[in-house]
């Protein structure tokens, strides 16, 4: 076994079904690189209390947000993470209402804290192509783009239909595993 540096690595899973194909991949993702000498947390959005923004411009004038909820323990520890694994099943089109919420919030977060981070995305849909991921991929990868992030890929798994059936793929979790070994090889 290769050891590399040190590297925390951050699972941010958007569905609201636990131990389902978006947790499942995730967790393949974060457990190799766990293998191979990171550390890691996971977080379940579902189980956050994270507040709609209300486009109030409140963050912008006084440096926080106006809501006092769970993103206030979530911001640490993606600042400490070098690493986020961003998990969301594909709902019409589109990540999870859960994902999309959270990720809104990033408007009122000190733009700082993206800078470098290195991000894979895991998307389990039940859709038979990666042509229905198309929306989410872009706008993740845009939003990456724009915060100055390593975008460094997409576990994209198709036709995962029934809870857990990521688990009969084996080229989903096989790309999982290479993800989570990109992890401590990427910069």
């Amino acid at each position: 076994m290769v050891y590399y540096a040190h590297k925390h690595v951050l699972g941010i899973v958007g569905s609201p079904r636990r131990g389902g194909n978006t947790e499942i991949l995730v967790d393949t993702i974060i457990a190799t690189a766990v293998e191979q000498g990171a550390t890691s947390e996971k977080v379940i959005l579902n189980e956050l209390e994270i507040a709609p923004c209300q486009a109030c411009n409140g963050c912008q004038r006084t440096g926080s947000c106006i809501h006092e909820d769970d993103m206030e323990q979530l911001l640490p520890l993606m600042e400490k993470s070098e690493v986020w694994v961003l998990g969301t099943p594909i709902y019409w089109w589109g990540p999870t209402a859960q994902f999309k919420l959270f990720v809104d919030r990033w408007y009122g977060i000190d733009q700082r804290i993206f800078q470098g981070k290195q991000v894979i995305a895991a998307i389990p849909m039940g859709g038979g192509n990666d042509h229905y991921a198309r929306h989410t991929i872009g706008m993740i990868k845009d939003i990456c783009n724009y915060l100055g992030m390593n975008y460094i890929e997409t576990v994209v798994a198709p036709g995962m239909n029934g809870k857990g059936s990521v688990r009969e793929s084996t080229s989903a979790i096989e790309s999982a595993r290479l993800a989570g070994m990109r992890i401590m090889d990427s910069c």
